[in-house]
């Protein structure tokens, strides 16, 4: 089965050459880096090498508490990051780039993840959520490199999929020294795909222990003196194609009635800020872009955050953040971030990929879920003009992300058992 998938992969390699290189020069205005694809890497003499790798920026965002806990009780040890796409690798970067080495992953081919494994050689291998790379998993086994995926989750569509490619997909985990589950339904998907039972255990999700500089907030209320002198701020984070044209409907719809809002909108990759700038023009409103500079707008303007690793601080300027890729069927975003910083969260319906976060927090009354851009609309006016519900819904929110935090220690004690067999 792993000869057929290596067959396959290498039968699509100039396809995915092209592919990626137009996705990377979209995600970053740079071609690719190929060394690094192609298994390229400083060689590491100290042989005390921790790696941890996510597919790309959300999962590589997931991955920074567990990252700076790693980074401070282990100085000894080197760290590298990789990610699978160029905007996961920016945004590793920008988070660690201070304290950890930043790479993109190689191709999932035997000669080109061997190379890689022997410039790096890490004594352990880490992965976020559920990436699974057959090829490089059995080379980690045949160096002797221990895997932890962590905070993995199996949804019942991803389950599905890997049903299909069931011994693939067994060979493959079987490699992983243990997997950390989020919830019990997905430790019970694993174990549906053959994974044995002492190779899992329910940690929760590091999503969870989400950690803020001190001065976040502080930064967010200046960014909003400077930026937003209005009653009400509205940020709609991680947006979609065909998701952005529903929010400037809700908002068109709430200016009616409260008029001193601005709303500032995040498309979930910046590569597509100029067509949500067309978007925003041609539906009337005057637009500004994060990246022409920090000049003040009035009300019922919007901007366009088309810059990287700023979400977290609009979200700490908001009163009230809109979490996309749910309003259309890509399956959900990251709701506990603006919950973690006390706002009111709405979300669409599709929510698949996050179904128990959403549910946590709907059921403590933290998320507030709209069918369509009417209901956000009224969502919207509701909210505005009631600031005293904002808070409440907000540290309810808030209160259900503290409550499940806890991830981090068993994702922590997992590394130093792991460590302490070196």
């Amino acid at each position: 089965m792993r000869f057929l998938y290596s067959l396959t992969l290498l039968l699509i390699m100039p396809f995915a050459l092209a592919w990626l290189m137009w996705r990377s020069l979209r995600q970053t205005g740079h071609a690719d880096k190929w060394g690094e694809r192609f298994g390229s890497s400083p060689l590491l003499s100290n042989n005390q090498l921790i790696w941890v790798h996510g597919a790309s920026v959300g999962e590589i965002r997931a991955a920074a508490p567990l990252i700076k806990a790693v980074h401070q009780r282990y100085p000894q040890h080197a760290l590298l990051v990789t990610s699978f796409t160029a905007a996961g690798r920016n945004q590793a970067q920008a988070l660690f780039g201070g304290r950890a080495l930043i790479a993109l992953l190689p191709y999932d081919l035997s000669f080109c993840v061997n190379r890689w494994l022997k410039c790096t050689r890490p004594i352990l291998g880490i992965v976020m959520e559920t990436e699974v790379w057959p090829n490089l998993f059995a080379a980690c086994t045949r160096c002797g490199i221990p895997l932890l995926m962590v905070s993995a989750r199996l949804s019942a569509r991803a389950l599905a999929r890997y049903r299909r490619i069931r011994t693939l997909m067994l060979r493959a985990l079987a490699q992983v020294t243990m997997i950390a589950a989020q919830t019990q339904g997905d430790a019970d998907g694993f174990r549906q795909l053959g994974v044995a039972a002492e190779r899992l255990q329910v940690s929760g999700n590091l999503k969870f222990d989400v950690q803020f500089p001190e001065k976040l907030m502080a930064d967010g209320q200046a960014l909003r003196a400077k930026l937003f002198p209005v009653d009400t701020v509205i940020v709609a984070g991680s947006t979609r194609e065909n998701e952005e044209a529903s929010v400037l409907q809700a908002y068109q719809a709430l200016l009616q009635k409260q008029p001193d809002c601005v709303l500032v909108l995040a498309p979930r990759h910046p590569e597509r800020a100029a067509a949500v700038a067309e978007l925003v023009k041609a539906t009337g409103f005057v637009c500004r872009r994060r990246s022409a500079g920090e000049a003040t707008l009035k009300a019922g303007q919007v901007l366009v955050l088309d810059t990287l690793g700023e979400l977290t601080r609009f979200y700490a300027a908001a009163d009230v953040a809109f979490v996309g890729g749910s309003l259309v069927p890509m399956g959900g975003h990251n709701l506990l971030e603006p919950a973690a910083l006390g706002l009111p969260v709405l979300a669409g319906p599709h929510l698949g990929n996050i179904a128990d976060i959403a549910e946590l927090l709907r059921a403590a009354g933290g998320l507030i879920m709209v069918s369509d851009a009417a209901a956000l609309g009224q969502a919207l006016l509701w909210l505005a003009g009631n600031p005293v519900t904002r808070r409440h819904i907000g540290q309810a929110g808030q209160q259900t992300v503290i409550a499940n935090r806890g991830a981090l220690a068993q994702t922590l004690a997992l590394v130093e058992k792991q460590l302490a067999r070196h």
